[in-house]
């Protein structure tokens, strides 16, 4: 392996006049460094094997130009530093100076070139330091997905009240969000066999699957009116999130999302059972997961406050009851469920994982120091002289 440090020349002010670099076979430590022109008897230790030296008096140097130069640093010895380097054999340009150690300035006691000779400015020599790699961390590209989400809510009579509500509280959210991040998305309203007024809800499922999907009405699992009672066509919640998993228009490429808002059991609504659901409401929830999971879709349950029993032992039996089987849903397609007292702010974060542009990890770029001539040119920080 090889080994850079970087050294500076200082103005009287404190002011970096010139730059310097070296290299040497070996790894960085303890070394004990004396080379002299060609390699002469007297050289010692690891081989240096670059060295340049520039200011704007006596230009830029090299390894073929150092006459001398001394670096000793380790436990075992004082460490110091110094160098004799010039344009031999005109002797028209160079620079000697030392001796330098950690504590204290070398003193350029020849320093001649352009404008003759200049030694007596009060320049001094920097004991040098390890060149660190250079990493560069480049901050990874933003990614913004294309997200479709279908907001479904029951449209029974039960979700009346809460409709308006809950319809402001959405659009208020994704809205939110889209303000605090990137996002490609397309948000859709719909209601089970039913609509509300004056609220975001004003196009069925049916009426969007068949007539904007154009999807044929005998492929829907969704049941009208006229196969069950009116309350329990807009309850079926379950069949529902099978046909829009299947059938929706989504946007090739899309993050597929499903928000469903309810308050009753997922196949027809509440049974007969004393816990308000059958065999039939788990197994449409089961339904639902495998066709949403087969299909890429996220589900999204919102549970509401509905009123199953007078009895308030009851009442809170089936209400966890039908709490589990939306937070099984939920889990199980890898969506968030929501249940009534949960905060805009909940609902908020979780549209903001779904629909917030993300980042690709960043690059991180680690470049060796490479002792060279560019290093010791760059312009910007070495004085004109006076």
């Amino acid at each position: 392996m090889s080994t850079s440090y970087t050294f500076r020349v200082l103005d009287a002010d404190g002011s970096v006049f010139g730059k310097g670099c070296f290299t040497y076979d070996g790894p960085p430590g303890d070394v004990d460094i004396a080379h002299l022109l060609g390699g002469a008897d007297g050289s010692r230790g690891p081989k240096l094997t670059a060295f340049w030296y520039h200011d704007s008096i006596v230009g830029t140097l090299s390894l073929k130009n150092l006459l001398s130069f001394n670096f000793t640093q380790g436990e075992q010895a004082s460490s110091r530093f110094a160098i004799n380097v010039w344009n031999v054999p005109e002797s028209t340009h160079g620079i000697t100076a030392g001796t330098a150690s950690p504590a204290q300035l070398g003193v350029a006691s020849a320093h001649r070139g352009n404008g003759g000779e200049l030694s007596c400015k009060g320049r001094k020599l920097e004991f040098p330091k390890l060149a660190e790699a250079t990493t560069v961390v480049e901050e990874g590209e933003t990614v913004i997905p294309t997200v479709d989400l279908v907001v479904v809510i029951d449209a029974s009579g039960s979700m009346r009240d809460e409709a308006d509500t809950l319809s402001k509280v959405v659009g208020t959210a994704i809205e939110a969000t889209k303000t605090k991040c990137p996002s490609n998305l397309r948000t859709t309203y719909l209601g089970i066999e039913g609509t509300f007024s004056k609220t975001v809800f004003t196009t069925t499922v049916r009426n969007y699957l068949t007539q904007t999907a154009k999807v044929d009405a005998s492929l829907l699992r969704g049941r009208t009116a006229a196969q069950v009672s009116a309350d329990a066509s807009k309850e079926d919640a379950g069949r529902v999130i099978e046909d829009i998993s299947t059938h929706f228009d989504w946007r090739p490429g899309a993050v597929r999302n499903i928000f469903f808002l309810g308050d009753e059991p997922l196949e027809g609504g509440l049974s007969l059972t004393p816990e308000g659901q059958d065999q039939e409401d788990i197994e449409a929830a089961n339904r639902a997961i495998q066709v949403a999971t087969q299909t890429g879709t996220r589900v999204h349950m919102y549970m509401g406050t509905g009123k199953y029993s007078s009895d308030a032992a009851k009442h809170e039996r089936v209400r966890k009851a039908i709490e589990g089987e939306y937070a099984r849903v939920a889990r199980d397609t890898s969506g968030q469920f929501f249940a009534s007292q949960d905060s805009l702010n909940a609902f908020e974060a979780m549209l903001e994982k779904v629909i917030c542009g993300s980042k690709t990890d960043p690059r991180v770029t680690t470049t060796e120091f490479c002792c060279c001539q560019e290093y010791v040119e760059q312009r910007g920080d070495t004085a004109v002289p006076q």
